[in-house]
């Protein structure tokens, strides 16, 4: 069979090209520290084994959802024995919830105008009720004043010894106008320190009482033994029925790690969109809205590439609002721990949306690593390996790790510290932790190059084909 120059230069072109991919896929190496994104010098305690806090720079540099493109090097440049551990969140995972229900406070109308500050309660039984009556600065009742309304609600919660976790309350709220809620406790009814605040927001009517907004309030564990709690929130035609009291026994919250974000590029005022370089799964995003008295429900959303669709991540309001003096604005929008390369963040069609781009923060899960300091020191983190390489983990089981383990063992282990300030990354150092980067418009180059060599291969049996024809032909 005779052989056609033109079929040799193709078979020739497509050998190149299978060949270009493999030279480009040259994965970088799991072992040389200086492969990584970022390496941070560690300062290791006095013990052979330790652990170490991940810092948010590392955090924001891996490639693998499950940190598997993490090592801790000695000075040899060997990676030494580690395990990945969770941070504990609290002593205790006890919390009680107990529904309480809502005493009025009744007063003047003029007094709704000028608040509730330095004035005194005092309760009365009414018809067999029991109501709350404000009293004036020179403690007579507001009831021959003119007709009453009610400007606020009384919350007994003398009983409860055990630490506030939080509250939640029973509550109708207008439609379309946001509510400030402000809750303060007191012994006496007279002398009153705030406790929480909040903002709740009822998109539509046909939504629940506080569909939007953080409708948990934050009590920080305070002690509210022979205390009463007040809840006021001004003028707003508000009706509270009672509140659920969450108790607990914890006395120590696990802190999130929190990266900062440049802003990204607001081109509609009701979508923005932005990318994420790194896999690590977060926890929450902080997104506070610029200017002031701004209030935008919005939905976050999510994916890793441009062929999957979006994913609905959370549902919320984000707000800055300024009360009495004070600016309230709303707290992290959790999205459960996803690992996603695209967001989207999306206004409601009924708002205006964002004037300019939102600030924006993320939030990560504390997390640990116990290794052995073997070898000689200073001894680094490297974190953020790209390529096939990056999904290799090295993590070791904890029991493998620390002889004759026991649950939990890996807390009471003396801490390394990172040493961020001296890392050495890829990249700028300083400033915002994430680049505020769009998603790329264009196909990868790993799926150019694809294409590329299935052309090629097309253009081969195509030439091939033609030729045989040819030579069937002539032979015919």
């Amino acid at each position: 069979m005779k052989t056609y120059p033109y079929a040799r230069l193709l078979a020739l072109a497509f050998s190149a090209g299978l060949a270009v991919p493999l030279l480009a896929a040259d994965p970088p190496d799991a072992g040389n520290a200086k492969s990584y994104a970022i390496r941070i010098p560690v300062t290791p305690a006095d013990a052979p084994l330790q652990r170490l806090l991940l810092p948010a720079e590392a955090l924001v540099r891996l490639q693998n959802a499950g940190y598997a493109d993490l090592r801790i090097f000695n000075a040899a440049g060997q990676p030494v024995p580690m395990a990945l551990a969770s941070v504990p969140t609290q002593t205790s995972t006890q919390e009680h919830s107990v529904k309480l229900p809502a005493y009025p406070i009744l007063g003047a109308e003029s007094a709704a105008a000028a608040g509730l500050e330095g004035l005194s309660l005092r309760i009365e039984e009414r018809q067999g009720k029991r109501v709350v009556q404000l009293n004036t600065g020179g403690g007579t009742t507001t009831a021959a004043a003119g007709p009453q309304k009610v400007l606020g609600a009384l919350i007994d919660v003398r009983k409860f010894s055990e630490p506030a976790a939080g509250m939640t309350l029973d509550a109708d709220l207008p439609v379309g106008q946001p509510v400030s809620f402000n809750v303060q406790a007191s012994k006496d009814l007279k002398n009153w320190r705030p406790l929480a605040d909040t903002v709740l927001y009822r998109a539509d009517a046909s939504a629940s009482a506080a569909s939007l907004g953080d409708t948990r309030l934050d009590l920080a564990m305070a002690n509210l033994k022979d205390h009463y709690l007040r809840i006021s929130w001004g003028a707003a035609a508000v009706t509270v029925r009672g509140a659920t009291l969450l108790t607990s026994q914890s006395t120590a919250v696990r802190q999130r790690v929190s990266a900062s974000m440049a802003a990204p590029v607001l081109t509609n005022a009701r979508e923005l969109v932005f990318a994420l370089p790194f896999a690590t799964p977060v926890a929450a995003l902080k997104i506070t809205p610029q200017g002031s008295n701004v209030l935008v429900p919005i939905r976050v959303l999510g994916r890793n590439n441009r062929e999957q669709p979006w994913a609905l991540l959370a549902t919320t309001v984000v707000y800055r609002l300024g009360t009495a003096g004070k600016e309230q604005a709303s707290g992290p929008v959790e999205i459960g721990g996803a690992s996603v390369r695209e967001v989207k963040i999306e206004a409601d069609a009924k708002t205006p949306g964002f004037a300019a781009a939102p600030e924006i923060s993320l939030q990560f899960e504390p997390a640990q690593v116990v290794f052995l300091a073997s070898g000689q020191g200073p001894f680094t983190l490297a974190a953020g390996l790209g390529g096939p390489t990056g999904t290799a983990g090295a993590f070791l089981p904890m029991a493998s790790l620390i002889p004759n383990y026991q649950p939990s063992q890996e807390n009471t282990l003396p801490l390394a510290r990172a040493d961020v300030s001296k890392a050495e990354a890829s990249g700028s150092v300083g400033g915002p932790l994430v680049a505020a980067a769009p998603p790329a418009d264009s196909l990868p180059t790993r799926s150019l190059v694809l294409w590329g060599i299935l052309l090629l291969g097309v253009l081969a049996l195509a030439g091939m084909a033609w030729g045989l024809l040819k030579q069937t032909k002539k032979t015919a």
